[in-house]
């Protein structure tokens, strides 16, 4: 055994506590600590403390420290927590976390969780903060909808039913008093401010678009907008080679049959929704505008949903899943190659 074999610390994460278990080239325990915050960047970044491999569960604050770590000379991997929870045994606390982190590491099937830049981390921010400010605008519109519907006014669906059920309001009756007019002004007001704070996110991925080449490739693809190839920018980056093929990226984004089989029995049901559902959703509406839209194309993707519609046997929502699966593989494939894609194929392309 090499002597200069470097040491593993195993971190279970916390805002004021962290556990460490470090453990040697052999996998035998040397040391289990309790530290606190302060006590824990110094143990990390002191020149004495031998350079090793530190390994986390992916979860808040796991992007900070895998940076900070690497900056400091050591190697970080982060690990899906759902597979650390596996391998727990007994109890939940930090040590047990600790020593299921150490399990999981020597599970040669789990696959780490890529170490993020700060650019794709403010990305990834964008998004969320556009998706919660889209889930409030949903809320205040479905308020709206809801306090006239209980005074007898109705529109239909989309933003021109909600603009005159609005405009409604200013015709007054026993029902819609004056109060509740004003309770709607201001829900109304609520919603414009939302718009614009929307916009202005949209320009920043607009903007972010122009600058990433990985996001202007996954552009060129049909039925993916600037929305969707910034997200998958932000979270793969132009990293892929962590997957083995285009199925087993499809897979690691939960957009796979789920399979329950066993000997000669070959069961395959709803999709697994594993990974991250914000790009799953977002391939699932990108899957949606394609079938939408296929019998006005000649594109490969708008023939593949095509074949998949003539099929009387195959709901239009599993055909819209069957399109959103294909597109992840495409992106997997443009991505990996460094190309942009081709309608029409490669041969044709060539040709």
């Amino acid at each position: 055994m090499n002597v200069n074999a470097k040491p593993t610390y195993c971190v279970d994460l916390a805002k004021n506590k962290f556990q460490v278990h470090t453990f040697s080239a052999r996998g035998e325990v040397q040391q289990r600590r309790t530290l606190t915050r302060a006590k824990f960047d110094a143990f990390f970044s002191n020149p004495n403390t031998p350079r090793g491999m530190v390994v986390m569960e992916a979860c808040a604050s796991s992007q900070f420290w895998a940076r900070r770590f690497v900056r400091q000379g050591h190697e970080a991997r982060l690990l899906p927590a759902q597979f650390v929870a596996k391998h727990r045994i007994g109890n939940k606390n930090d040590g047990n976390d600790a020593d299921a982190i150490w399990a999981t590491h020597q599970d040669a099937r789990v696959k780490s969780v890529p170490v993020k830049s700060v650019e794709q981390q403010d990305a990834c921010a964008w998004h969320r903060l556009r998706e919660r400010l889209v889930t409030d605008r949903t809320q205040c519109i479905n308020q709206i909808r809801g306090l006239l519907a209980e005074r007898g006014r109705v529109a239909g669906k989309g933003r021109l039913g909600l603009s005159a059920l609005v405009a409604s309001v200013d015709d007054p009756s026993d029902e819609v008093t004056p109060v509740l007019a004003r309770m709607i002004g201001m829900i109304h007001q609520q919603i414009e401010q939302i718009d614009q704070q929307i916009d202005a996110i949209e320009c920043e991925l607009n903007a972010m678009a122009k600058r990433d080449p990985v996001a202007k490739r996954v552009m060129t693809i049909h039925g993916i907008g600037v929305i969707t190839a910034t997200a998958m920018a932000a979270e793969i980056g132009g990293r892929v080679e962590r997957f083995a093929d285009a199925r087993q990226f499809a897979a690691g984004i939960g957009i796979t049959p789920r399979e329950d089989s066993t000997g000669e029995t070959w069961r395959l049901g709803p999709i697994t929704r594993r990974g991250n559902p914000y790009l799953r959703w977002l391939l699932v509406q990108c899957g949606q505008s394609v079938v939408q839209n296929c019998r006005s194309r000649d594109d490969a993707i708008s023939k593949f949903a095509m074949r998949l519609l003539e099929d009387k046997h195959k709901k239009h929502n599993t055909v819209v899943v069957a399109v959103a699966n294909h597109l992840a593989r495409i992106v997997y494939a443009v991505i990996k190659h460094g190309e942009d894609y081709r309608p029409q194929g490669r041969i044709a392309a060539r040709a």
